[in-house]
């Protein structure tokens, strides 16, 4: 079902940067696998950690998830769930000002996903062909969440995440999202 070169007895590898295992590898109910691996940016690049993608083909291989493929994924399923999708967003905000860094590399071994039995139970109802399970779309937004949090200063995916929204609700300019997902420029 994998690309055997990349999933290795149930762990994702990657062969581009340091080869190797992920930290973690998460599968979601449509079979996408989700890895975490070491990163090398930011005030702790010790606990920085990138999140790659596998679909469940033979041929794929592991890729990073940019801003703009999970917000355009949001975006379509809001065609279908706009209150489901905005509670949704709400829910990774708040998640967002809550949630703490990993403090050692030790605690981001041990790390366990929080939020996507919730999210599942909540929004199981929002499926839409061509587009990742609800419970992939959570997975990634906690782990960016955390991943974003290592660093201080850092804001663009809690600005895309409120963007997000705002478009969803009419408020924002979908050219304002573009840009801060595209561009990495605030307007």
């Amino acid at each position: 079902m994998y690309n055997p070169k990349y999933i290795v007895n149930g762990q994702m590898w990657q062969y581009r940067g340091p080869k190797g295992p992920a930290i973690h590898t998460f599968f979601t109910a449509d079979g996408t696998a989700i890895g975490m691996f070491q990163g090398s940016r930011g005030v702790r690049p010790d606990l920085d950690f990138k999140v790659k993608i596998l679909l469940p083909n033979p041929e794929s291989v592991p890729y990073l998830l940019p801003h703009d493929e999970w917000g355009v994924d949001l975006l379509i399923k809001a065609q279908h769930y706009k209150g489901e999708i905005i509670g949704l967003l709400n829910f990774y905000l708040h998640f967002y000002e809550n949630c703490h860094p990993f403090n050692s590399v030790e605690e981001r071994a041990a790390y366990a996903p929080t939020t996507i039995r919730h999210i599942e139970e909540l929004y199981s109802n929002v499926k839409v062909d061509g587009t990742m399970s609800i419970g992939g779309i959570a997975l990634i937004l906690e782990l960016f969440c955390l991943c974003e949090k290592q660093n201080p200063d850092a804001h663009q995916f809690c600005l895309t995440l409120l963007w997000t929204k705002e478009c969803i609700e009419g408020t924002r300019d979908l050219r304002n999202l573009l840009n801060i997902v595209i561009r990495h420029r605030e307007y």
